[in-house]
């Protein structure tokens, strides 16, 4: 394979992708094909309505960014050649609790509330532009060793390898879809 081609996604990466195409999809059915007024309708006071989960996701991902492209660009190519990636147990254990249904309730770090709701629209190209940065970044990310390129949360004192940051954006936007689903009485 020449070096301008671009490397073939393994599975595991693959299987990312297809989770990040997959969350635009629902996203984009959601809050195109929901009425303005049950997206921003909130179940409970105290809980976020259909568009804030979208927007808080949207803050999330924005947060991860920046420290997946930084590992994404600092892991060394793989010298053993394989394409099997493996989640370190920080990762493995923030993905898994992030999974829906909910069982374990977390308050959002501030930076990632959404304030107030944006209109559909916006909301929803920010989603699909933050996703589609996630797509390019696992492109980037074939032939290199990331899940033995450690980094920083954003939001918490914990360090896990960048191929479980992948991992944890995805269990986190399943868990905010469905969430937004519901809020949306859906």
């Amino acid at each position: 394979m020449s070096s301008t081609q671009p490397q073939m996604l393994c599975s595991e990466l693959q299987s990312c992708a297809v989770d990040f195409r997959h969350a635009v999809d629902e996203a984009r059915n959601l809050l195109s094909y929901t009425s303005e007024e049950s997206l921003r309708r909130r179940p409970t006071p105290a809980s976020w309505s259909a568009l804030e989960c979208v927007a808080h996701l949207n803050l999330a991902t924005a947060a991860m960014l920046p420290g997946i492209r930084q590992a994404v660009e600092a892991a060394p190519v793989r010298s053993d050649g394989k394409q099997n990636y493996k989640l370190d147990l920080a990762g493995r254990l923030l993905a898994w609790s992030l999974e829906p249904p909910a069982f374990l309730k977390l308050k959002a770090p501030k930076m990632a509330q959404p304030v107030e709701s944006a209109d559909p629209e916006p909301t929803l190209q920010e989603f699909e532009r933050l996703h589609d940065e996630l797509v390019g970044l696992l492109q980037a990310s074939a032939g290199k060793a990331i899940d033995q390129q450690k980094m920083k949360s954003p939001f918490a004192n914990m360090h896990y390898n960048a191929y479980a940051a992948f991992r944890i954006i995805a269990a986190h936007d399943r868990r905010h879809l469905w969430q937004a689903r519901k809020a949306a009485g859906q």
